[in-house]
């Protein structure tokens, strides 16, 4: 039977690996990396304290100190599991947990020794901590991405409050004892082996979130444009088809909305690109608050935005674009103290059973050229050819 002192320095081994990696995470900023590097450290001089029990050293050194870092780390770690799911850290609460289960290992350990009952309390008090880990893990997991990291963390959690909860029942009705806590008892052995590799398994688990934040994060900037903070062309045109092959399949109405911010050049050669970029973020904001969540909107050009409608018929997309007129005609774009005013010329196309998105696109293109030819600050669709969008929004 492998000793428990040789579990401990195992356990650091892996620790410090884990750290190295977490390591060279932290530039990325993100929330919960500090707190969890700082609750692996803290971990892992308990382990240098637990380990000195094998020595003639004081109680204060070998069994208080320990215990005192195990409870702040795992005040680390939550707050870090918290802050990386975006909720506030209920600090009060977990400090006065911490509080009162070192004031029963002192009591424990000076008052009345007891090893069985001072091993139960520090297993209470991981047993909290491991279930709201597993509870505000599995509240914070992401909806459109993949919830493998985020199901290995709850699991382990869950695993590690099941195997706490189990050890401090043991111990403190007496089906377990021990005289030390490195004594090589069967029991010892076997929760101080399941105990030990909770906190690589965690710290494997938090690296694995940490990626897929970066990586949503990284595909985030790569689909939204930075200016008007709607869809990338790339990003657009990838979920237009999808929208079209959905249709296909389900010979559900989908239309297309094209549009163009009339006389953009001018804007930019009277008042600067400043201004220019200003109108853009102006619109995208707009045009976040007129349409639908549903509504896949997105910048596939300098000043060329489309928006795809799925389950709309073409009279409903007119509608709406008539609002998102209006809006814009209504609220110019305020920048440097002036006013700067604007309209867009559009295009509709209704999507035909079988088309292509390149072919619906340059329908609706050729719309979007009616409006123009026909003096811009106006909507072409089904049924209506380069109609002023005021009539187009009352008449669809």
């Amino acid at each position: 039977m492998i000793a428990p002192v040789h579990l401990l320095s195992i356990a650091a081994l892996a620790g410090l690996l884990s750290l190295c990696v977490l390591g060279s995470l932290a530039r990325s900023g993100m929330a919960g990396i500090g707190e969890s590097i700082r609750a692996n450290l803290l971990t892992l001089a308990a382990f240098g304290g637990f380990a000195l029990q094998v020595t003639a050293a004081p109680l204060w050194l070998s069994v208080l100190a320990p215990n005192a870092l195990v409870a702040l780390a795992l005040c680390c770690y939550y707050t870090g599991v918290r802050r990386m799911m975006g909720r506030t850290v209920p600090r009060r609460l977990m400090a006065l947990s911490a509080i009162a289960a070192l004031l029963a290992v002192a009591a424990y350990t000076y008052v009345e020794p007891r090893m069985a009952l001072r091993i139960s309390a520090m297993s209470l008090l991981q047993t909290g901590f491991m279930l709201a880990t597993a509870a505000t893990v599995r509240g914070g997991m992401p909806q459109n991405r993949s919830r493998y990291a985020y199901w290995f963390v709850w699991t382990v959690a869950a695993v590690s409050a099941a195997v706490c909860g189990l050890r401090a029942l043991l111990y403190m009705t007496g089906v377990a004892h021990t005289w030390a806590l490195l004594e090589a008892t069967t029991w010892n052995v076997v929760f101080l082996t399941l105990g030990l590799l909770t906190l690589p398994c965690l710290m494997l688990g938090t690296i694995m979130i940490i990626h897929d934040r970066m990586l949503a994060e990284r595909e985030q900037e790569a689909n939204t444009d930075f200016l008007t903070g709607l869809l990338s062309r790339k990003a657009w045109w990838l979920q237009a088809e999808r929208y079209c092959a959905q249709a296909l399949r389900t010979r559900r109405p989908l239309t297309l909305l094209l549009l163009d911010i009339d006389h953009f050049k001018r804007i930019n050669d009277l008042h600067g690109h400043a201004v220019g970029d200003a109108v853009l973020r102006h619109f995208g904001l707009l045009a976040i608050a007129t349409l639908r969540s549903s509504d896949h909107a997105g910048r596939v050009g300098g000043e060329e935005f489309a928006v795809m409608f799925p389950d709309s018929r073409g009279e409903a997309v007119m509608e709406v674009a008539g609002r998102l007129l209006e809006s814009v005609r209504r609220t110019p774009c305020g920048h440097g103290g002036g006013a700067i005013s604007y309209t867009f010329s559009a295009g509709v196309a209704e999507w035909i059973p079988g088309e292509n998105l390149q072919s619906l696109f340059e329908r609706a293109d050729r719309k979007l050229y009616a409006s123009k030819a026909a003096g811009r600050n106006r909507i072409s669709g089904p049924g209506v050819e380069a109609e002023p969008a005021e009539r187009a929004a009352i008449t669809a």
